[in-house]
């Protein structure tokens, strides 16, 4: 895990995704950005509101993925990713742009 841990902290770049989403209401191009964090053993990407529960919610709206040794930290990434996108296919207000 700390192996993981390491190679994440090592990571230069933004650890951030940014998805490009349709706003289901409005029709309209934009953007949902997921910030990327470890917490303890877990990826946590903290996003804004994508349901009406989220938005009512006093919390920060997030995914999480424990982490797993049997993966690289790139392959652990694309599962949150994956998770992100799932995230978006449930949203209230956003879909993903085919």
């Amino acid at each position: 895990m700390k192996n993981l841990k390491s190679q994440f902290n090592e990571i230069e770049n933004l650890k951030m995704f940014e998805i490009e989403v349709l706003n289901i209401k409005t029709g309209q191009k934009d953007y949902i950005i997921f910030d990327i964090e470890i917490q303890k053993n877990s990826l946590i990407a903290q996003h804004e509101s994508l349901t009406l529960k989220q938005s009512k919610s006093k919390k920060i709206a997030f995914v999480k993925l424990a982490l797993d040794n049997c993966f690289s930290i790139d392959e652990n990434l694309q599962n949150l990713f994956d998770d992100c996108q799932s995230a978006i296919l449930e949203s209230d207000y956003f879909t993903l742009i085919d």
